[in-house]
């Protein structure tokens, strides 16, 4: 077995609380090459979501020129505008942004004034964000546009389809937590 996958295996095993899948343990089905089948990337999930993603995000982006936003920039208006007074650490958990990348960015759009720091309520060293006037404005111009690329990029899904496509896609991006839990 290749040195990395040991601890790859022994971390899918404690995530799935040492359960076996199936018939087998992860280590005989990895190791059992001639019932392993070919990796077809095209059938992959992890590739799957992130060519959805990518192509969603790309047009979408180009969109955002006009305004004169990146896709990281939009996802913050956007979850300040669902939930104003969001914590640097808060608004990284909605926007699935890195802590570092996410604080350059709020400094450019405080810069820009679309976004204001302000103290967090009962602890006065701490910050909140939310978003200015012209910041809220821009946003609120924006979300009709987000709500078009979402149904062109949901036609010919049913409604009931979406809400189970939309409730598998929390529940894969929770299970990822049972990962993280045992490094």
């Amino acid at each position: 077995m290749i040195p990395s996958m040991d601890k790859a295996v022994s971390r899918v095993k404690s995530a799935e609380g040492g359960r076996r899948s199936g018939p087998r343990s992860v280590e005989k089905l990895l190791s059992d090459a001639s019932n392993t089948a070919p990796h077809d990337l095209e059938k992959a999930l992890p590739y799957l979501l992130a060519r959805a993603g990518m192509r969603m995000g790309q047009a979408f982006s180009r969109e955002l020129k006009a305004f004169e936003l990146s896709l990281g920039e939009w996802r913050i208006l956007a979850a300040l505008l669902q939930k104003p007074h969001q914590r640097l650490a808060e608004l990284a958990e909605h926007t699935s942004a890195e802590p570092s990348t996410l604080s350059r960015t709020v400094d450019g759009l405080v810069t820009r004034e679309l976004l204001i720091r302000e103290r967090a309520g009962d602890d006065a060293r701490a910050l909140a964000l939310r978003l200015s006037a012209p910041g809220e404005d821009l946003a609120r111009r924006i979300v009709p546009l987000a709500q078009l690329y979402e149904r062109v990029a949901l036609s010919g899904i049913s409604a009931a389809q979406v809400e189970t496509l939309k409730d598998m896609l929390r529940r894969i991006y929770a299970n990822m937590d049972n990962l993280d839990a045992v490094r």
